[in-house]
């Protein structure tokens, strides 16, 4: 999930994680990132993990990427706010991550 450190992102992430979804929030500011995992684990939502990341970054979407396949062995469901397809400058970053 992109963005999730606040807001309605952060509200997808928890209402996911209620559901039993696991979830990986991310975020460019690590620390509002690991304080958003803080929020949400001390609701005992311990389904939810946290990586940094920059969508406008290439090498922040390798490392995710890469950790990824590793922790998880890929990913099924990807949320990214503000997709737009027409005009947004980070849609090809998405996409990398879902390669």
């Amino acid at each position: 999930m992109t963005g999730a450190n606040k807001g309605i992102g952060l509200e997808i992430v928890r209402q996911l994680a209620k559901e039993g979804v696991t979830v990986v929030l991310t975020a460019r500011d690590a620390n509002r990132g690991k304080d958003a995992l803080a929020y949400l684990k001390g609701q005992g939502l311990n389904n939810v993990n946290f990586h940094p990341l920059d969508v406008g970054s290439e090498e922040s979407i390798k490392q995710l990427t890469e950790w990824l396949r590793m922790t998880y062995g890929g990913i099924d469901i990807l949320v990214k706010l503000k997709l737009c397809l027409w005009k947004s400058p980070n849609f090809f970053g998405s996409c990398c991550v879902l390669e």
